[in-house]
């Protein structure tokens, strides 16, 4: 469903913000393609409950500024914020979302127009016009397109049967103090805490990463053997 077009004036604090920090190149998002895409609000762990993502951590300021354009634009209830710069998705559904997204884009650019397989290709042009679409269901990619392009997608997620959430995206709120944006963490019957870039949420692969290096550190080479051989032994899989 396409919404009314926004004034560019909607767009201002973004557009001001991302010009001078750079949204992190992406690797991760297979059959979708490498790119500056990353997800703010609650994202999916690995062996652990969808929590609030790292960048919203390492730049609450953008995360404020997504949350107060949530809070004038955006009709529907979402749990994230994809925030793309200047990425060229290829065709895909998106996995893990549920229900209807919001996408809009902005900047100064021709074409890039977001394309829908419904189930033939159907064009809309996205920049300053918000469209309403289930990406879980509908087959989607974006054309090509010259000049600087930002899109930002407000989803649902969906978490994973064996770890279901157990945080709101409301527990985490942007706040400036002092001059400095900071996260603030609310946890009922705690005081309130702050999350950043020494102090965030715990890394759902730190402890895996330790035991590996533990083990490894286990190993003992054969002095019969080349090092060449003994490399082999170290990173061989277990039964092989």
């Amino acid at each position: 469903m396409e919404l009314p077009e926004l004034d560019e004036s909607a767009f201002r604090p973004l557009i001001e913000h991302l010009s001078k920090k750079n949204i992190a190149m992406n690797r991760y998002r297979k059959g979708v393609g490498d790119g500056r895409s990353q997800c703010f609000g609650l994202v999916r762990k690995r062996s652990m409950a969808p929590d609030l993502s790292r960048q919203s951590w390492l730049d609450p300021q953008l995360h404020y500024l997504l949350m107060k354009f949530a809070l004038m634009y955006v009709p529907i209830s979402f749990t994230s914020i994809q925030v793309n710069a200047n990425y060229c998705c290829a065709q895909h559904k998106d996995k893990h979302n549920v229900g209807n997204s919001y996408i809009v884009g902005f900047g100064n650019y021709t074409g890039g127009e977001l394309v829908l397989k419904n189930p033939d290709d159907k064009e809309y042009n996205i920049r300053h016009r918000p469209l309403l679409f289930n990406g879980s269901e509908i087959e989607h990619y974006t054309k090509e397109f010259t000049g600087n392009r930002w899109t930002i997608v407000f989803f649902t997620l969906e978490a994973p049967s064996r770890f279901p959430t157990t945080v709101k995206l409301s527990d985490y709120e942007a706040i400036c103090v002092d001059g400095v944006w900071k996260i603030a963490w609310y946890r009922p019957g705690l005081p309130t805490t702050h999350l950043s870039k020494k102090d965030g949420l715990p890394h759902p692969l730190k402890g895996r990463r330790v035991k590996k290096n533990a083990e490894a550190a286990e190993i003992i080479e054969d002095g019969r053997l080349t090092a060449a051989q003994n490399l082999m032994l170290r990173f061989r899989e277990p039964g092989e």
